[in-house]
Order: structure tokens, then C-alpha cells, then sequence
């Protein structure tokens, strides 16, 4: 089986002891931390993932409703991002998506609460904090409603922001249904939004942006197909997947779901993601920044 998906944690599953591909695993507290690093041409292709590194955040079954793990969460993705972030001092952080289909508004309703300082730096500068991040934010929106690319529209703003990184957010697709809403991925390498549902569109990356792209997601959509896969996984009867698959149409498998709270589950993660992006971007400032900005 080789469904396509956007986490490179469920990749690696169906590739077990890959060539080229280093992995290592901790825990802390609730929170299990799979980091997985591509290294050659041969296990890009295989993984279907460029070389580079992707971390996974694994949550406690039914965590994202809790808000304490919600927090746990945020800070090991402070934590991690904290580390591809570096010391770049300017930051464009891209919500990607489409905010009117629920299940693809994670990345626009994160960033409605990221603390976005390039307009105070620029205009009342003493408010801020000495060593204060420049951050700006922008809802890409989606080529259907604007008719403009979303890595078009990117590239646009970066040449104007001139950003020394850009950190895209958005929903992932899944192949299992026990991931939906219980990881969160980051990875330096960007993203190729839509990809996970066969939806491709100019990739979102330093090759195409010219600078540094982190990209930070939450899977919240699977196909039919792979929900089909994983229950017989489940019950060891893989063999049955061909079979299966050849009795049943394709519009069927190809059918993208999402949980019956997906409202709730897009609102719950992308509170999570605004608060490690928020605390990563501006580590010991946070306390202040949020009073100033709220």
C-alpha cells in the first residue's frame, strides 16, 4: 500500500527500515516526539518527501480537547520550532487555506490570533520590547476564489516584506483516522498545498521562494480510500485492500472526511498553533506582547 499522504511520520510506517532516513523518539510529559530526518535522493523518492527534517507531535487520544494537553502542546512546538527558527529577525507567517470550508481554515483562524509586530515596528517602535521579532501575517486564500496561485501571491508579498523566513500553516491529510486531530507536523522543507488529497499546486519552499520555508500542519482530512485501508490494517487483513479497492468506485475512494467536530477540532488546533508559534517567535517578550496585543 502506498497512499499518499502529508505526514512523513505515516510515510516512513509504510517504508519500515528505509535506507537514508534517521529517526529518533522521546516523550515529554503527554507529548510524543517522533523527529525524522530524509538524507538521500533515493528515500526522498520513496517517502515522497524532500530531504529534510520533520517533526511529529503526537497527542493523548481525545487531547485536543483538553486544555491543558492543548498547552503541553503548544510549548514542545515552541520548543522545536524554536530551533529551525534560529536567530532570523523577520518572519512571514502564511495562513494558508480556505477560512469558509471548515476543515481548510486552520491556517487562516491561527493566524486571526498571532502577534503581528511589523506595523508597530514600523510606526510606534518604543511600545515594543528591545529584541522584538518583526512578524507579519497573510491569509493566502485559495486559487478558486482569487484565481492568483497561492506561491504567486507569496512571492509577491516576500519581495516587498523581504522576510528572512516564511512559516506556512495549514491542514494535512491523513491516512489513518487515528491521527486526524492528534499530531502536529513541522517541517523545514515547505509545502505543496493540497497535495495529501491530490490537489497539487505550486509548492510553497526555498526553491521556489528563494528563502527559508517552515511549514507547521494538523491533519484534518483523509480520503476514503485510506479509511478503507486502515480498517482492514486493522483487522490484518490487508490482502483484501486490492480486491476492495477494484469492487468500489473510484469517485468513493477518492471522497475526502473529516470528523463530525471538525469545527471544534479546527478551532482547538489552531489555537495550539498560534500559541507555539507565539512563543517561539517571541520567547521571553511573550508576556508582554500579550498584553499589548490583546
Amino acid at each position: 500500500m502506498n497512499t499518499r499522504t502529508d505526514m512523513a511520520h505515516e510515510a516512513l510506517r509504510q517504508c519500515p527500515e528505509l535506507a537514508g532516513v534517521e529517526e529518533e523518539n522521546e516523550s515529554r510529559g503527554r507529548i510524543r516526539i517522533s523527529r525524522i530526518r530524509v538524507r538521500t535522493a533515493a528515500a526522498e523518492r520513496k517517502l515522497d518527501k524532500p530531504r529534510g527534517s520533520y517533526i511529529t507531535l503526537t497527542l493523548p487520544s481525545g487531547g485536543l480537547s483538553s486544555k491543558e494537553v492543548r498547552a503541553e502542546t503548544g510549548r514542545c512546538l515552541a520548543s522545536e520550532l524554536s530551533l529551525l527558527l534560529s536567530e532570523r529577525q523577520s518572519v512571514l507567517v502564511i495562513g494558508l487555506g480556505n477560512r469558509h470550508v471548515t476543515p481548510d481554515a486552520l491556517g487562516p483562524q491561527t493566524i486571526e490570533s498571532l502577534f503581528v509586530t511589523r506595523h508597530v515596528q514600523n510606526n510606534f517602535p518604543e511600545l515594543l520590547p528591545q529584541n522584538t521579532r518583526t512578524v507579519a501575517a497573510f491569509a493566502a486564500g485559495v486559487m478558486g476564489m482569487t484565481g492568483v496561485e497561492t506561491a504567486e501571491a507569496v512571492a509577491g508579498i516576500a519581495s516587498i516584506l523581504k522576510p528572512d523566513m516564511i512559516v506556512a500553516v495549514d491542514a494535512l491529510a491523513s491516512f489513518d483516522s487515528e491521527h486526524v486531530g492528534t499530531m502536529v507536523q513541522l517541517n523545514d522543507t515547505g509545502i505543496s498545498p493540497g497535495a495529501g488529497v491530490g490537489n497539487f499546486r505550486m509548492g510553497l519552499s526555498r526553491a521556489t521562494l528563494g528563502i527559508p520555508v517552515i511549514a507547521i500542519g494538523i491533519p484534518l482530512v483523509l480520503t476514503a480510500e485510506a479509511i478503507l485501508y486502515s480498517g482492514l490494517a486493522r483487522m490484518g487483513a490487508e490482502e483484501l485492500f486490492a480486491k476492495a479497492k477494484k469492487a468500489l468506485d473510484g469517485r468513493f475512494l477518492s471522497m475526502c472526511v473529516t470528523p463530525k467536530d471538525i469545527d471544534a477540532m479546527v478551532k482547538d488546533g489552531a489555537s495550539i498553533l498560534s500559541y507555539g508559534l507565539n512563543l517561539a517567535l517571541f520567547g521571553e517578550n511573550y508576556d508582554a506582547l500579550e498584553g499589548l496585543m490583546r
